[in-house]
């Protein structure tokens, strides 16, 4: 496993922490704590918009983004994934985004599916129990 976090740097917000890691041709991003501030698109949209353009500059296969430590999105953090789920639609065929998720943290459960939803060809969701 490589240990490669050089190309996209952590990210810490407020309660929010984004820690991205290579592996291989995946890219693993494990957020943890929470998205609760007002306008949660200034900080992650740039950051989700450098995970996009550097996962298609190193044509990577995988980007998995690990919410289980999550323990709240808002609706304007959930915009901004949907806004990165539309941007990986419009590239055909880059890479694969793989959204895991507890299925016993209610808000997950009933918001990531939905948002695999959005781009069935370039999104799946990965539903873990705990």
């Amino acid at each position: 496993m490589s240990n490669d976090r050089g190309f996209i740097p952590p990210l810490k917000v407020d309660t929010l922490t984004i820690l991205p890691l290579l592996d291989g041709d995946t890219l693993r991003v494990a957020m943890s704590g929470a998205v609760e501030m007002r306008d949660p698109g200034e900080v992650l949209n740039p950051y989700w918009t450098l995970i996009d353009d550097e996962a298609l500059r190193q044509n990577l296969k995988i980007v998995e983004l690990d919410v289980r430590d999550l323990n709240f999105m808002n609706s304007s953090g959930i915009l901004t994934l949907v806004r990165w789920i539309t941007r990986c639609k419009s590239h055909g065929s880059g890479y694969g985004l793989v959204l895991q998720y507890d299925r016993n943290v209610t808000w997950q459960r009933s918001s990531i599916p939905t948002l695999a939803k959005l781009a069935p060809n370039v999104v799946v969701s990965a539903e873990i129990d705990g």
